[in-house]
């Protein structure tokens, strides 16, 4: 598996940052209530993703450049299944992280980010005692950095499990173009 093409890391970038914006902003309105929630109008989805574009474009060229790192290390020893998940991982958790960061500093002025102050001040009267994470926060940090950390660590969970859902997608789309290349041309140069 070779993600390490400029097009390549382009594209995945951009289905990240596009992928990313879309699932926190749906997130965010429908997690904590069970209804939807309207936020003020800070979010912009297209001026949200072109914040964070450059960012993940630069998490997704080192995270492909230590799987690349790791594979060549293996000595050929690693197959390509094992290779696939490697990269798929730690795409999916550096782009996770480089996010989630820009999603807790709202000097960045990202609506995602914004959203954190309304999200904080429900988070209380959402899970007044019964989560486990929360009421530790609690007690570790005190006022409302709890809640802006209980968001933090939601958010980046769920945002790691969906970004490894679009690394693995890209992925098996890359491998079956390739298998398919492959076996397209196996006839001509038997031909030829």
């Amino acid at each position: 598996m070779n993600l390490n093409t400029l097009p390549k890391k382009i594209t995945l970038a951009i289905l990240i940052a596009i992928g990313s914006v879309v699932w926190l902003n749906t997130w965010h309105q429908y997690v904590y209530t069970r209804s939807r929630i309207d936020f003020p109008p800070v979010s912009n989805r297209l001026r949200d993703t072109l914040i964070i574009l450059i960012p993940v474009m630069l998490a997704v060229w080192i995270g492909v450049a230590i799987a690349q790192w790791i594979i060549n290390r293996s000595s050929g020893r690693m197959s390509p299944s094992t290779q696939s998940m490697l990269t798929a991982g730690i795409l999916g958790g550096m782009t996770s992280i480089t996010i989630s960061l820009m999603e807790f500093t709202r000097g960045l002025g990202t609506g995602i980010g914004n959203q954190f102050i309304f999200l904080a001040s429900i988070c209380n009267r959402v899970y007044p005692n019964g989560n486990l994470l929360l009421s530790t926060l609690k007690w570790i940090f005190p006022g409302t950095r709890a809640l802006r950390y209980h968001i933090l660590v939601r958010d980046g969970v769920n945002l790691m499990l969906f970004n490894l859902a679009i690394v693995i997608l890209l992925i098996i789309l890359l491998e079956a173009f390739g298998f398919i290349k492959a076996r397209n041309s196996y006839p001509q140069e038997i031909a030829g």
